[in-house]
């Protein structure tokens, strides 16, 4: 479940950077070759700290640079993501919000100097003054099971942007679909396709897959893809990683190549960073996950029937998250299996197809993607 957790928040939406846990704020405190996704000038070598915010259907970002020398820009970002969206048995519809906006003020009040040979081509224009906004629509729509899940999304993006006296003002139509498998809760695998087309321009298609490694240690992530446009510039590729000090502290390390841009138009070009994360609350406590009964090996999972008048299903680490039915008894609907000593994760699943796990269940969590599940210990 985690896992699955986290490469849903991996990318925001559907692209890469590490994630935490559900419904957690994090300080963090970075520093490499950094650069925004909307910042027109090239990556640089900076130090940036910054807020972030989970939970499996939001996102935000805040950051600043904390400038090193008095020739070096301040600049800010900011951006948050929500998935508005309804679950009907597996099916959920519904639409992503996203929004960035990116700021820099050139602090030196002089001529950019002219470029040596080793350097990278100057700015078009002395002046380092800037901003770029970027918002985006996408009605998404899906099917979800436990160990696998399928989304295709289709909308809009706006993009402007202003640096010194270069404007760039773009409307780009995307698709995409993704799929999720978690074949176990600690490791994720998602292929996607993606499409691109700006009036004038010609059609481009990303094709590629992301993949996520989780334990309670830390995590291991990267992309790789390639554009049907642009492979001058090589495949584009991610890659980080997580290793938690404590609860509350983790170090993490990013590396991203990117090549063609067809959303923001940006150059080929390679950033890096390495910080510290810092937790700012403790995750809650789970309710002790304790048996009902568990008698010769074999376990009795019960249910009031109070909080499922029909007769629902039970699916878990120990069918295959295959939903099997539970058998009334008096008040409460059981559902026996023969298990060995260990932990194991379930929820049940009502006769239309809802999954469901009510707060009274022992045991009782997240389970990353907005739901939740319970935890059964057999000893």
């Amino acid at each position: 479940m985690r896992a699955r957790a986290r490469l849903l928040l991996l990318a925001s939406v559907w692209t890469a950077p590490v994630a935490m846990s559900a419904q957690e704020w994090q300080a963090t405190a970075h520093t490499g070759r950094i650069r925004s996704a909307l910042d027109p000038a090239a990556a640089s070598a900076s130090f940036a700290v910054g807020l972030r915010y989970d939970d499996p259907f939001a996102g935000l970002r805040l950051s600043a640079g904390v400038p090193t020398r008095s020739a070096e820009t301040l600049w800010g970002t900011a951006g948050a993501w929500k998935r508005l969206s309804t679950r009907f048995g597996g099916i959920r519809s519904g639409v992503d919000v996203t929004g960035t906006a990116f700021l820099t003020m050139d602090r030196s009040g002089q001529s950019a100097p002219i470029p040596g040979p080793f350097d990278p081509p100057a700015l078009p224009d002395a002046n380092r003054d800037g901003y770029a906004l970027a918002g985006q629509v996408l009605p998404v729509l899906g099917y979800e099971r436990q160990q696998w899940q399928v989304h295709a999304r289709a909308g809009v993006s706006r993009y402007a942007a202003r640096l010194g006296s270069h404007h760039t003002n773009r409307v780009v139509r995307l698709a995409d679909v993704q799929v999720t498998l978690s074949p176990v809760t600690s490791l994720a695998v998602m292929p996607a396709i993606r499409r691109y087309e700006a009036n004038g321009e010609e059609p481009s298609t990303w094709i590629g897959a992301s993949a996520v490694a989780a334990s309670t240690r830390g995590s291991l992530w990267g992309s790789l893809g390639q554009w049907s446009t642009g492979v001058d510039d090589g495949l584009p590729w991610s890659a980080g990683g997580q290793v938690r000090l404590h609860q509350l502290v983790a170090i993490d390390v990013n590396a991203r190549h990117e090549t063609f841009d067809p959303l923001f138009s940006q150059p080929a070009q390679t950033s890096w960073s390495v910080g510290l994360s810092v937790a700012l609350s403790r995750r809650a406590q789970i309710t002790a996950p304790i048996p009902s009964a568990y008698v010769n090996g074999r376990a009795t999972i019960t249910l009031p029937v109070s909080a499922s008048r029909t007769s629902p299903s039970i699916a878990g680490d120990f069918n295959k998250w295959t939903p099997a039915p539970m058998q009334r008894q008096g008040n409460h609907w059981t559902y026996t299996v023969t298990l060995a000593p260990g932990v194991y994760n379930y929820a049940f699943v009502s006769a239309s197809g809802e999954w469901f796990v009510p707060s009274g269940v022992p045991g009782r969590k997240d389970d990353g993607m907005g739901g939740h599940v319970a935890v059964l210990v057999v000893k």
